[in-house]
């Protein structure tokens, strides 16, 4: 049973022409992966590391990983990103490069950020990784194919101390699919003992598809943060962050799969890690965008 659901999205994911789109269940934690605009905001170099495992025993699920940096050159109104990105999914495979660029104008309580994304995103399909069951298939028993395309995205970020908020779409230009349009936000409760409380969600909408919405709420004691989400008719996610020390933190999130898929898996699991260069963050000071 498995084998064939996994030939079926597999035989989708080709009619698309690889419009599959990575998911991330701790992107409140690396907004460059949604948004080119938010290249910069932390005021320092910052590099992360994402790797993903979606739907874990169940046979050609998504395997996703991602290192990406962003940083504001000395004058912070210009700010870059880059973002390397390689995505299994059945018999495709995803490698994607993309430079982001951001320009921040400086507001009375916060900043402002319009961003630009361009990138190459080269996919092949391993036809013969393909379990056929009809001899000389000459679909899925063929040889192994790959394809080069352009992308481009674009955004706008607004952050200040306790808020933030952000629309993009990511791919908004490519010759493989319009990809998803995105709105962010977020909110910071400074409460007593030393302890915060961070509101955030993310509204995903894909032309012909309903509008997925994300709702997650995190809390903060000292170094350490516990979280829960909500992804509308997908998943319940639990988060786990925890600060090393004042730039280096790690995060986990387990994905507990609530839609009819969750039959035949055993859930998600993603990592991340996060080095943060320069001294502009503190233990008492921390950064929760």
């Amino acid at each position: 049973m498995k084998k064939i659901i996994i030939l079926l999205l597999s035989i989708f994911s080709l009619h698309v022409h690889g419009q599959h789109q990575p998911l991330y269940s701790q992107y409140m934690f690396n907004g460059l992966v949604l948004n080119p605009a938010f290249a910069g905001s932390s005021d320092v170099l910052n590099l992360s590391a994402i790797h993903r495992n979606q739907w874990t025993g169940f046979e050609g699920a998504p395997v996703t990983s991602t290192i990406s940096g962003h940083t504001p050159l000395k004058n912070k109104k210009i700010n870059f990103g880059l973002t390397l990105l390689h995505d299994k999914f059945g018999i495709n495979e995803n490698t994607r490069f993309d430079l982001s660029y951001a320009y921040r104008l400086t507001l009375a309580k916060g900043s402002l950020a319009f961003g630009l994304r361009g990138g190459i995103n080269i996919m092949r399909y391993n036809m013969s990784q393909a379990q056929i069951t009809t001899p000389g298939d000459f679909v899925f028993g063929g040889q192994d194919e790959v394809s080069s395309t352009p992308e481009a995205g674009a955004g706008i970020y607004y952050r200040s101390e306790q808020l933030y908020a952000g629309a993009s779409m990511p791919t908004m230009l490519s010759s493989s699919g319009k990809g998803p349009s995105l709105i962010t936000a977020g909110y910071v409760f400074f409460l007593p003992d030393d302890m915060k409380l961070k509101h955030s969600i993310l509204l995903k909408y894909i032309h012909g598809s309903p509008m997925e919405v994300d709702f997650n709420t995190n809390i903060y004691y000292k170094n350490m943060g516990l979280g829960f989400s909500y992804r509308s008719n997908d998943a319940l996610v639990f988060l786990l962050e925890y600060r090393l020390n004042d730039q280096f933190s790690a995060g986990y999130s387990y994905d507990m799969v609530i839609s009819k898929l969750g039959a035949y898996n055993r859930g998600s699991h993603e990592i991340v890690l996060r080095y943060e260069f320069g001294y502009g963050v503190s233990s008492k000071n921390p950064r929760y965008f």
